[in-house]
């Protein structure tokens, strides 16, 4: 035997293997859905193209591609991983905080292909690039973005630290992308803005659920309650990524008991191996019973969505705004031969009544508001619509009135105006 069969032969086991890992966490390999027909097809194609293409073809190059189709086929948050992604996701999981970036968190739904901004961190340089909620990333410094998995795009856009990035983007409604250069540096998370309303309505916002937001948001909120605070709204609008931790301890301060979220799994293989997790609300925790309202919107994802599936399910609040854009899973890291590694979804978030918050059917992801208020501009980012069809954003900023806002301090004001549930304005 040839060592070219040798190394064919090697990369096809490896990807046995990693067939087999995926489909035994997800449960979606077994003779019943043809799963061992299509890897026995892929065998039959791959010594084709090594014993009949017209060309020496790249073994190596042409499996690694098929690894990478595979895992992120299945889990757009997933990656088949080479060493450099590796130590570089290590480093970012370890202490994202330190690393730099844009400022932007990012997802990458399966029916793009390409990377979509889902939020930017106010002061950051994406925002001060004039980066949106729903622009997508079509690629960076040249390299198309469509073949990469989301550690390799943040990886681009790490390094070489305070060296500008070139970004293609494709804006809602445009045809054609638009350049633009943001500045890669560590973006520190913004303070939590906290002020009295009309009404002794609280007001607290946390832009970014980084580590210690959950006691400053503490500090804040107990600050304005000591000032005689009646009611209180939490804005939520555009908070994406952060600590899933700092999430559950803020939903704490308003749930005195009960969980505030479940972590598991969908597939009933796994769910029988390992029962889905109450994570309860601590007693000693909550700071106040007060009635509350919390803004959302299609760019609230991740922890924060933790916080308003908690609130709305408990019947501790009204959520008001669109739906979130549906995020939820927690991710881990399977070392492989010569320094790879594969990165797959190994459970989900569900609120407390047991919804998915990152369905597998992006139309029913995220938190669906109580009360569904859209802003007069409102850029339209739903896991469920492409953002190519969104309204385009005017050129010019416009000051709309807060139309999200000010429903949430009017129920506030007069919980009797929450009308047969919600149909919106």
């Amino acid at each position: 035997m040839s060592s070219k069969s040798k190394y064919a032969i090697l990369l096809i086991s490896s990807v046995l293997v990693i067939y087999a890992i995926i489909g035994g966490m997800l449960g979606r390999v077994s003779a019943q859905n043809g799963s061992y027909q299509q890897l026995t097809i892929f065998t039959e194609v791959l010594s084709r193209l090594q014993n009949d293409y017209v060309d020496d073809p790249n073994i190596k190059s042409a499996v690694d591609g098929a690894i990478r189709g595979l895992v992120e086929s299945v889990d757009p948050y997933g990656g088949y991983l080479t060493p450099k992604d590796v130590a570089f996701y290590k480093d970012y999981a370890a202490n994202p905080q330190k690393i730099a970036g844009i400022g932007a968190t990012l997802a990458k739904p399966a029916r793009l292909g390409y990377p979509v901004i889902i939020s930017t961190i106010p002061g950051g340089s994406a925002t001060k690039a004039g980066l949106n909620s729903g622009d997508i990333i079509e690629s960076i410094d040249g390299l198309t973005t469509r073949e990469l998995n989301l550690v390799q795009i943040n990886s681009l856009l790490a390094a070489p630290m305070g060296k500008p990035v070139a970004l293609s983007v494709i804006r809602s409604r445009r045809a054609d992308p638009e350049i633009v250069n943001v500045n890669r540096e560590i973006v520190q998370a913004p303070p939590v803005e906290a002020k009295m309303l009309e009404s002794n309505i609280a007001y607290v916002k946390v832009p970014y659920l980084a580590p210690g937001k959950a006691q400053e948001t503490r500090r804040q909120l107990d600050g304005l309650l000591k000032k005689g605070a009646s009611t209180v709204i939490l804005d939520l609008r555009y908070t994406a990524g952060g600590d899933d931790k700092e999430a559950l301890e803020i939903a704490n301060l308003f749930i005195e008991s009960g969980p505030l979220a479940y972590l598991g799994s969908t597939n009933s293989s796994q769910a029988q191996k390992k029962p889905r997790e109450a994570l309860n609300a601590d007693p000693k925790q909550v700071l106040t019973k007060l009635p509350v309202a919390v803004l959302v919107n299609q760019g609230t994802a991740g922890p924060a969505e933790l916080v308003a599936g908690a609130i709305e399910d408990s019947h501790r609040g009204q959520i008001v705004g669109v739906k979130t854009f549906g995020t939820g899973s927690i991710q881990k890291l399977i070392p492989l031969e010569d320094g790879y590694g594969l990165l797959i979804s190994t459970a989900k978030y569900f609120t407390p009544s047991g919804k998915e918050i990152q369905d597998n059917e992006p139309q029913d992801s995220g938190i669906k508001p109580t009360l569904e208020i859209r802003q007069n501009v409102e850029e339209a980012l739903d896991a469920s619509d492409d953002p190519t069809d969104a309204p385009a954003p005017p050129k010019e900023k416009v000051k709309d009135e807060d139309r999200q806002l000010n429903k949430a301090i009017e129920i506030l004001k007069d919980p009797s105006k929450i009308s047969a549930t919600n149909k919106a304005a």
